[in-house]
């Protein structure tokens, strides 16, 4: 349950913070990627991690291999 609940703060971390800067590492894509197989990802997880795929898919937010300051 504990792990849930970090997985849940890491994630709307995630999203407030790629809704800033529109960028996210390949590292923090995969990590997204395997949270929706997670059987412990809650529906509203999902959602949100679909929205963030999604932006990627869209050109509106972009992969890039590091984030700088």
């Amino acid at each position: 349950m504990e792990s849930s609940l970090l997985l849940t703060d890491s994630i709307s971390d995630l999203f407030a913070e790629v809704s800033n800067t529109g960028r996210m590492t390949p590292l923090a894509c995969q990590k997204l990627q395997a949270a929706m197989l997670d059987q412990q990802t809650t529906d509203e997880e999902k959602q949100a991690i679909e929205r963030l795929l999604y932006a990627i898919r869209l050109g509106r937010v972009q992969v890039i291999e590091e984030i700088h300051g």
